[in-house]
C-alpha cells in the first residue's frame, strides 16, 4: 500500500521493506503532495477564506495549513511530543501489517490506522497538534 508520511517511509526503509535508493525522491515527492494538498485546501475554500478573514488572513486560518505549538510548550517538549506520536503511530502500523502478528480483517488495516491517527491526535493534540507526519509539518 501507499504511506504518505516521510517517517513511514523512512522506518520501512530502516527495517529493510523499502529500498533506500528511493527514499529521497519518495520524501521529495511526499513533501511536494503536502504542499498540492495545502493548495487544493486554499482553491476549494478560497470563498470561505475571504468570507471569514474578511480580507485579512490571520493566524487563526493559517491554521487550516499547518499545526502550531501551544503558548505553555518549549521547543524540546515540541520536539519530544512529536517524536512520541509519531513512533506510536509507527509501531501501530508495524503491528497492524506485520504478518506475524494475529492479522486484522482483510481490508481493514487503512481503518484501524486511521483510528490510530485519531486516536493520537485525541490523546496528544494539544501541545502541538497532531502532526505526525512530518510532511505536513515541513511542508505548507
Amino acid at each position: 500500500g501507499g504511506h504518505l508520511n516521510p517517517a513511514v517511509t523512512f522506518a520501512f526503509a530502516v527495517l529493510g521493506r523499502f529500498e533506500w535508493h528511493k527514499l529521497p525522491l519518495y520524501m521529495l515527492a511526499q513533501l511536494l503532495g503536502a504542499f498540492m494538498g495545502a493548495g487544493t485546501v486554499f482553491g476549494l475554500y478560497y470563498d470561505a477564506f475571504l468570507f471569514a478573514a474578511n480580507g485579512n488572513y490571520t493566524i487563526q486560518l493559517a491554521g487550516v495549513f499547518a499545526t502550531y505549538p501551544s503558548e505553555h510548550l518549549s521547543l524540546g517538549n515540541g520536539f519530544v511530543d512529536q517524536l512520541i506520536g509519531t513512533a506510536a503511530l509507527l509501531v501501530c502500523i508495524m503491528a497492524v501489517i506485520d504478518k506475524r502478528n494475529n492479522p486484522a480483517p482483510k481490508g481493514m488495516q487503512p481503518y484501524i490506522i486511521g483510528l490510530v491517527v485519531v486516536l493520537i491526535g485525541l490523546s496528544m493534540g494539544f501541545n502541538a497538534g497532531y502532526a505526525v507526519n512530518p510532511a505536513r509539518r515541513l511542508a505548507p
